[in-house]
């Protein structure tokens, strides 16, 4: 096989992903969920598929914030747990 310079590669990537985005909207596919996973893919998208692929990955975004901000919520009070306990004397 002969080598590619980077034009011919990239040509040859956005025929490829041209063609599965296809495949998979004639099958009835999620195409946005193919995008959100390869965003290369994004320009081969219909104006209705990017607003929806825009809407479902400030979705994602949210909820790894959201995630991210709770699990740092239970380290904080699991670190208070331990400083209060380390402060308080056993009653006897």
């Amino acid at each position: 096989m002969s080598k590619l310079n980077a034009e011919e590669r990239k040509a040859r990537d956005n025929a490829r992903f041209s063609q599965r985005v296809d495949e998979r909207r004639t099958k009835g596919e999620d195409v946005v969920a193919y995008v959100l996973g390869n965003k290369l893919a994004f320009k081969f998208l219909t104006k209705p598929e990017r607003h929806e692929f825009k809407q479902r990955e400030a979705a994602l975004e949210e909820e790894a914030k959201l995630k991210k901000q709770q699990a740092f919520q239970l380290k904080t009070e699991q670190e208070l747990e331990k400083a209060e306990a380390a402060f308080t004397v056993p009653e006897e």
